[in-house]
């Protein structure tokens, strides 16, 4: 190595690194995360989300986990385990992250889908004994290779588990400090000031017990993460457009499966080299996903006719199948007795998305207490192919999203507010 390996991140600035760390850089695992993004869809409106990439964001992980072992002393042996699971923890992160994952883990394939189990994926088809997903870009995987003798201790801190599990796979972990500032930053919802906020979180943290321990000190910086959360979760979940094209990504991914256009072995592509295959292989009765996919690529996304929030969580296990959905968007066309509309119906469960309430064990003391409350919230949202409808017919169809949902035992709607709207603004200005 000519000189000593180094980066610049938009949040800390110069990264120094070793030469094991830019050697886990480097390996084709994480340079595919440099073509795929941090969000689950290619943003259309909230446009500092679209282009950021998870490899942006695993750098800052492996950065501030060294943060975290320098400040806590951590012996080196130990501490390349931690920092190579920060680097590996995205390593099995499909084409747009939890669009794909979410379909891939609810339904029936040849082999089950788990994210975060490195272990699982080495022994299953997804992984790289089968030799179609066994290279990026012409190179082979070589993770296991590469860390030899440390692969299953740090493929158990990618899974959450033993003592250093939860600062990978925790509530409020390194990971999620990082992914939250970082998106919001781009996004525009967070300032400069915010970017020292995760390598302050990752000095102060400690795990106890399996809890996550700080200092009573620190408690002001959790509830500034969590109101960062918060508006950029707002932006990212209630916004139209996010809504829209997630329903849209969803159906693709979803008629997909059914017709085994893509399996558990799809999620070594790249987002690009994702929707070419779908482009490419959607023929005959699999068109549809052909269309929802040039749909989205040129921005051309389904009108929202209602988008609604419900308590009745409950409801999303027997609702969000693809065949519970067609089921109650044909219910809804003859209900509103209309045809030649093409009505898409899309559910997205908050538990702990918008707000995450975090459990703390006060350092010092024998407290542990909870900062926040988590969201408990179903979104609803309603959309058509077309823009060409009549205000009788919108009506119409809203409410017989209303009854549809109803009959359901989704109840309790009410009308989601827009993040965008003079409420947010107001929000942004008390924020930044």
């Amino acid at each position: 190595m000519l000189s000593q390996p180094r980066a610049w991140d938009p949040l800390y600035g110069r990264v120094e690194m070793t030469d094991f760390e830019f050697g886990l850089l480097r390996l084709s695992e994480v340079q595919r995360l440099r073509y795929v993004r941090m969000c689950n869809i290619n943003s259309l409106l909230v446009t500092g989300a679209s282009e950021i990439s998870r490899f942006e964001h695993t750098v800052g992980v492996m950065h501030i986990s060294k943060e975290w072992v320098r400040s806590h002393g951590i012996p080196d042996s130990t501490a390349k385990d931690i920092i190579a699971a920060a680097v590996l923890h995205d390593m099995q992160t499909g084409p747009f992250g939890h669009s794909m994952q979410y379909v891939l883990e609810d339904n029936e394939l040849d082999e089950s889908f788990v994210h975060e189990d490195l272990s699982h994926g080495w022994r299953s088809t997804y992984h790289q004994e089968i030799l179609a997903g066994a290279m990026f870009s012409g190179r082979p995987f070589n993770a296991q290779a590469y860390l030899g003798g440390r692969w299953d201790a740090v493929a158990k801190i990618i899974k959450g588990e033993g003592p250093y599990g939860p600062l990978i796979a925790g509530t409020m972990d390194l990971d999620n400090i990082d992914n939250v500032v970082r998106l919001a930053f781009h996004v525009g919802v967070a300032d400069r000031k915010d970017c020292e906020l995760p390598i302050k979180l990752a000095r102060q943290i400690s795990i106890v017990d399996g809890t996550l321990c700080l200092p009573a000190e620190a408690l002001d910086t959790v509830q500034r993460w969590q109101d960062i959360r918060r508006r950029l979760y707002e932006l990212l979940l209630l916004d139209w457009a996010e809504f829209s094209a997630k329903a849209m990504l969803t159906r693709a991914i979803e008629h997909a499966s059914t017709f085994q256009i893509i399996g558990a072995d799809s999620w070594v592509r790249t987002d690009a080299e994702f929707l070419e295959h779908l482009d490419r292989n959607a023929i005959g009765e699999a068109q549809e996903v052909r269309e929802l996919i040039r749909r989205l690529r040129r921005g051309d996304l389904y009108q929202p006719i209602a988008l609604l929030t419900s308590p009745s969580i409950e409801a999303y296990s027997t609702i969000n199948s693809i065949e519970s959905k067609k089921q109650l968007e044909h219910e809804l066309l003859q209900l509103a007795s209309m045809k030649g509309i093409r009505p898409l119906i899309h559910f997205i469960l908050d538990k702990g998305k918008t707000d995450r309430e975090v459990k703390i064990k006060l350092e010092g003391t024998s407290r542990t207490i909870t900062v926040g409350r988590s969201s408990r919230q179903l979104l609803c949202g309603l959309f058509i192919s077309t823009d060409s409808i009549s205000e009788p017919d919108r009506v119409g169809l809203m409410a017989a999203f209303h009854e549809v949902l109803d009959k359901h035992g989704v109840t309790r709607l009410t009308a989601m507010p827009d993040p965008m709207g003079k409420v947010a603004d107001s929000t942004q200005s008390t924020l930044l």
